[in-house]
């Protein structure tokens, strides 16, 4: 491929094998990306690029090297830009469909999965914990993966025979300018509460992120949630068609008469004067919000409204997603919820079928937003019966500052229901030692995730596996 094929204006005529951003891999014939800002200026990375092999550079400033050089305003527009041409653009070939939003965004894309192929379409995903179709699946790394990575993974699908395919969008890849160079069918919005502020500093940068997703430069559709006040602000502010979904406010597609009970969930769905009841397998009301995300995203894409029930009812598991353990000991669930509105509505969940205590093992991961260790402890000392505080990817933190932040919350509203322990695998163990069989036990934080990240290395570990050892060897 040439530059020019790429999109810029370049007179060079060379052939480009491959595209990077990371110069350890660049390969004999790459062009290289020189991408500014977060923790390193790619620049500096230039020399190291051109000496294993790239042909030519892509940059914000002029270097003094030997290579070819194509002067832009933002590398990384140009990364996305460039990988979706390399590839052959395949998002054109596929219905694309987007989420966003701070909560809810894996379980909402693998209802739609689910309604795509019982509508008689092949979808694939890509999301949190999995990149998938049909029989090919791989763990992810981010939730919205990088534009080479995601433009490669597209175009696989798109030759494998994908027609649809639905994936989350973080507001870091927004902010990152990750899905330059694409139009999504449909963008969806969740809901919006605290997270990530380590990154965006405040919550109004983080929202301006999340709406950037829904112009006609993103996305030709928009599904938006009524009851959410970023969700309201944008019904009332976008350009392009839109259709919303909500339980309190006038919406096209809502929801009434909700039943919940530890396996699952019923309610009465209209969609447009279409009405007929959804069951769904994981409960809790923030269950139906993404369930009825996934019914507008359908109605959006002008699918049968029977795939829409029987897709929600097709789908028995997500793994990490409010994942139930039934033990002779008691109940375990296990769930991705990480920041204080996520852990406030699995709490509220639970409490309204629990027969007895709640017992929670929670943490917050570190160099991350600090802000929400305080009020997450707050929260589930406030909605638990007792907690253990514990650790949760404390990355370069050490465990034990974070827990200390995580207690001062709980200090500060006179709450004495809880204890730090500092190794995850002992505070479960003592959480499963604690419990009577009425009681349940939420484990929070990881969700499906396979490792521990610690001082820059990903130790194999896993809640699930390790309750189910825990069971083993003690036989419940």
């Amino acid at each position: 491929m040439r530059p020019y094929e790429l999109g810029f204006d370049d007179d060079s005529d060379i052939d480009i094998k491959g595209l990077a951003c990371d110069s350890s891999k660049v390969e004999e014939g790459f062009m290289f990306f020189c991408l500014v800002g977060l923790e390193n200026d790619g620049h500096t990375f230039a020399a190291d690029a051109v000496s294993r092999g790239a042909v030519a550079l892509v940059v914000e400033r002029r270097l003094a090297i030997d290579c070819v050089q194509i002067e832009v305003d933002d590398t990384r527009k140009a990364l996305s830009v460039a990988a979706a041409a390399f590839y052959g653009n395949p998002s054109r070939r596929l219905k694309l469909i987007g989420i966003t939003g701070t909560n809810g965004k894996t379980t909402t894309t693998y209802i739609v999965k689910s309604i795509v192929e019982a509508a008689g379409h092949t979808c694939g995903l890509i999301g949190t914990n999995a990149i998938e179709f049909g029989a090919d699946k791989h763990d992810a790394t981010l939730t919205t993966p990088d534009p080479i990575e995601l433009q490669k993974t597209l175009a696989d699908m798109a030759a494998s025979g994908a027609e649809y395919v639905v994936m989350e969008v973080s507001a870091h890849a927004l902010a990152l300018s990750k899905i330059e160079g694409m139009v999504f069918d449909v963008a969806a919005f969740t809901n919006f509460s605290r997270d990530h502020l380590d990154f965006f500093g405040d919550m109004a940068s983080y929202a301006a992120a999340k709406k950037s997703f829904f112009t006609s430069e993103h996305a030709r559709r928009a599904v938006i949630n009524a009851d959410d006040l970023l969700g309201a602000e944008l019904l009332h502010g976008v350009s392009i068609p839109v259709v919303s979904y909500g339980i309190e406010a006038p919406a096209d597609v809502f929801g009434i008469d909700l039943k919940m009970s530890a396996y699952g969930l019923s309610y009465v769905i209209n969609m447009n004067d279409r009405v007929d009841t959804v069951k769904f397998n994981l409960t809790g009301r923030f269950n139906m919000y993404n369930t009825l995300c996934a019914a507008a995203i359908a109605e959006a894409l002008d699918l049968p409204f029977s795939a829409v029930i029987a897709g929600i009812r097709n789908v028995k598991k997500v793994d990490g997603r409010f994942n139930i353990i039934n033990t002779t000991k008691c109940s375990v669930i296990i769930d991705f919820a990480h920041t204080d509105d996520g852990i406030a509505n699995i709490l509220r969940a639970i409490r309204e079928f629990a027969p007895a205590r709640i017992i929670t093992v929670f943490g917050c991961g570190g160099n991350r937003d600090k802000s929400k260790r305080a009020v997450m402890g707050k929260i589930v000392a406030t909605m638990s019966d007792f907690c253990f505080v514990t650790s949760d990817n404390p990355r370069f933190e050490p465990p034990v500052d974070i827990i200390k932040q995580i207690t001062e919350g709980i200090d500060s509203i006179g709450m004495t229901n809880y204890k730090p322990i500092v190794d995850r695998k002992e505070a479960i163990r003592a959480a499963l030692d604690m419990a009577n069989p009425d009681d349940i036990v939420l484990i929070a934080g990881k969700g499906a995730e396979k490792y521990n990240d610690v001082m820059g290395r990903k130790q194999p570990y896993n809640d699930e596996q390790y309750v189910l050892e825990l069971a083993g060897e003690n036989g419940f």
